[in-house]
């Protein structure tokens, strides 16, 4: 029987990503921001399915994880969206400017939203 995987130890990689020298700086802190939205994202979706909500669609799972956290407290919906916006610029815009600050605020944004799911019951 295989456990599951704990989305909050994607937090422990991006906080990896962005002070280790090994890699190429811009595409450890791009992947930084997408671990750190990803272990946001992810727990979120788990807290509102402990509450009762599905999301069936895959196309939408995103967008529904999102719009279902804003409905219950805007605050973490609010700040969910934004690392989403950042998550997105970082995997799909190369030409955006990214940066070791922005990755250090998206993962200080995954934390407060991470710490802040209790308030979505």
């Amino acid at each position: 029987m295989s456990v599951a995987y704990d989305p909050q130890l994607f937090l422990e990689i991006a906080n990896s990503l962005l002070t280790d020298k090994e890699y190429e700086e811009k595409g450890r802190i791009r992947t930084a921001i997408g671990r750190a939205y990803y272990a946001a994202f992810l727990s979120a979706k788990k807290e509102l399915q402990e509450i009762g909500y599905s999301f069936a669609d895959v196309h939408r799972l995103h967008k529904d994880v999102i719009e279902t956290s804003m409905t219950k407290n805007s605050m973490i919906g609010n700040r969910l969206d934004t690392l989403h916006d950042h998550r997105i610029a970082a995997d799909y815009e190369m030409m955006a400017d990214i940066t070791l600050s922005l990755g250090k605020t998206c993962v200080r944004l995954s934390e407060l939203i991470i710490r802040s799911l209790g308030q979505l019951k």
